[in-house]
């Protein structure tokens, strides 16, 4: 099973929808909400700042290309071997796949997004079709009582996760 973080709009999970209007709440949110998985992301490993300008992590791409110069130009400078250069480029290509999920996270929470929700899923799909199964739940179960405030990111894990999913 994978993990996927389940980010809405700050309009959409901040409103309390009036009794009526439930069901057309709970759609707009599970047709606002995206999905950003936990782990690895092998585009930001291959293409981290096309990756990051792709995403509107501005900051995050003049950071990337700034460290990426740092790491091309320090071999140059102390005439290091290729076996060094390699690896200086091959550590800078996992740290941005192994960190590329939570910067995308952190730069939709400064966008405006709110973390809703953790779902463990087997793919995306799946992860929406658990989410609106949560939603409907959700509009079943006494949701009338719900505070001004929106509430804390809940974590839907599921059946045994695994170590490596």
């Amino acid at each position: 099973m994978r993990y996927y973080t389940v980010h809405l709009p700050r309009a959409l999970s901040q409103g309390a929808p009036a009794e009526g209007d439930r069901a057309a709440g709970a759609g707009q949110a599970l047709g606002g909400a995206l999905f950003v998985r936990e782990g690895f992301n092998w585009l930001a490993f291959l293409f981290s700042i096309p990756w990051a300008i792709g995403h509107g992590l501005w900051l995050g791409a003049l950071i990337m290309a700034a460290a990426l110069a740092v790491i091309v130009g320090v071999p140059e400078i102390f005439a290091l071997d290729w076996g060094s250069r390699a690896v200086l480029l091959i550590g800078y290509a996992l740290f941005c796949g192994f960190n590329g999920n939570d910067w995308r996270r952190l730069g939709l929470a400064q966008d405006g997004w709110d973390l809703v929700s953790v779902i463990a899923a087997r793919n995306q799909d799946h992860a929406v079709m658990r989410l609106a199964r949560l939603l409907s739940s959700e509009d079943d179960g006494g949701a009338s009582s719900r505070a001004a405030a929106p509430p804390p990111p809940r974590l839907d894990i599921g059946p045994s996760p695994g170590f490596w999913s």
